[in-house]
């Protein structure tokens, strides 16, 4: 549903679009993320079917046939499927004889430089669940052999667009130069939740008034680590018994959360509020709040909170979060997997009024200025035009 706005406005830049996606209920698509049913769209949308390859990874067997009809000028690809092109090199030669511009669409979160497997002991992979799997010897051999596949596929790539800076540090290192390493960064329709803020600051409150609110928005998975955020809670509950903890979302954690709620001294402050999906619905739940924290994986929602002017708090998020977050400025990193350390950073928050309306000035003007959907669309369009006229 967050791609959907952005594929519009991308093609008001005057772009003509192709989305390829795997059909419905794809294991490809996290657990609780809501799909866009609209029919609005300015792109076109082809559905085909998805299997698991000998390799291990979702491929998209109708990939080449999908390419070979539409003939585009471009191939904007990314991860998994981009690894098709490595083990299906008749692709390759297809985009090559007719001229079609390839580009690498990667996050890049969790990309070790290359050569560098070390990288793994400070930054550990782990699904959503929070299982790690980044360990043993089977892991090790897939990372090195990943890192191989990576350099080969930029080498002959055209491009490489990402959605946070990091990838200017990292795709050096396999040998891309700069001036093919382009950010394009991340953000939800904030044209939309700007559209309705106003209708939204009129609107009767949706929840009791309250001058401290903590604020997290997101699907109730594991890597979420919204456990770390009751923990946490607990200590500011100490200081400031009148405050809120409002969790907006649904997903699989949600009894297991709410069982842990229930066990907490600060329980009657503890609200569940369910999934949220509409601008002005989550408008009012921002609006009312006093800080925004993202405990654990995740990013969009710091992107929604930052246009109601709200600091943000947040660890290792996908690593859109060294983008959007200046810390002292607009809010605070804390340290990962620490309750001590989140909560001692709620607490600055909420103890000098003046200074959180400070910060909260400043993230609406990072969203205003630097990243919002306007921003990122013109950043596709950059892009294009770039490989295009080389």
């Amino acid at each position: 549903h967050y791609n959907h706005p952005l594929l519009n406005k991308i093609a008001t830049k005057g772009c003509q679009l192709t989305m390829l996606i795997p059909q419905k209920n794809h294991n490809t698509v996290g657990v609780g993320v809501k799909e866009n049913e609209k029919e609005d769209r300015l792109y076109n949308l082809i559905t085909t079917p998805c299997k698991k390859s000998w390799y291990g990874k979702d491929y998209l067997p109708k990939l080449k046939q999908v390419i070979q009809t539409v003939c585009p000028d471009v191939l904007l690809i990314g991860w998994p499927y981009m690894l098709q092109l490595f083990f299906c090199p008749s692709i390759l030669r297809f985009l090559k004889k007719h001229s079609i511009k390839l580009i690498l669409h990667e996050i890049p979160f969790q990309v070790p430089p290359y050569g560098q497997l070390s990288y793994f002991k400070n930054h550990p992979v782990c699904n959503e669940s929070m299982q790690l799997l980044s360990t043993g010897v089977k892991f090790a051999i897939n990372a090195w052999v990943l890192m191989h596949i990576r350099k080969y596929l930029y080498k002959k790539a055209d491009a490489s667009l990402n959605y946070c800076t990091y990838g200017k540090e990292v795709w050096p290192t396999y040998g891309v130069p700069q001036e093919k390493i382009f950010v394009r960064y991340n953000s939800g329709d904030t044209e939309a939740l700007f559209d309705t803020k106003n209708q939204v600051i009129d609107a009767p409150n949706v929840l009791p008034v309250c001058d401290n609110r903590i604020l997290h928005i997101g699907r109730l998975v594991a890597w979420k680590r919204v456990d770390l955020l009751i923990e946490a809670y607990e200590k500011v509950f100490e200081q400031y018994p009148y405050s809120e903890l409002t969790i907006v979302g649904n997903g699989p954690e949600m009894q297991k959360l709410k069982q842990q709620a229930e066990k907490s001294r600060a329980v009657r402050n503890i609200r569940f509020v369910g999934g949220v999906y509409e601008p002005f619905e989550l408008g009012r739940y921002m609006n009312e709040s006093s800080v925004y924290v993202l405990a654990g994986m995740g990013g969009l929602s710091i992107n929604d909170a930052m246009c109601y002017e709200l600091p943000v708090i947040c660890s290792v998020c996908d690593g859109t979060e060294k983008d959007l977050i200046e810390d002292g400025k607009n809010g605070y990193f804390f340290k990962e997997d620490d309750a001590d350390d989140l909560a001692a950073k709620i607490i600055m928050v909420l103890s000098n009024k003046d200074k959180r309306q400070q910060m909260g000035k400043e993230s609406l003007r990072i969203i205003r200025e630097k990243i919002n959907i306007n921003k990122v669309a013109k950043n596709y369009y950059h892009v294009f035009k770039s490989v295009l006229n080389k």
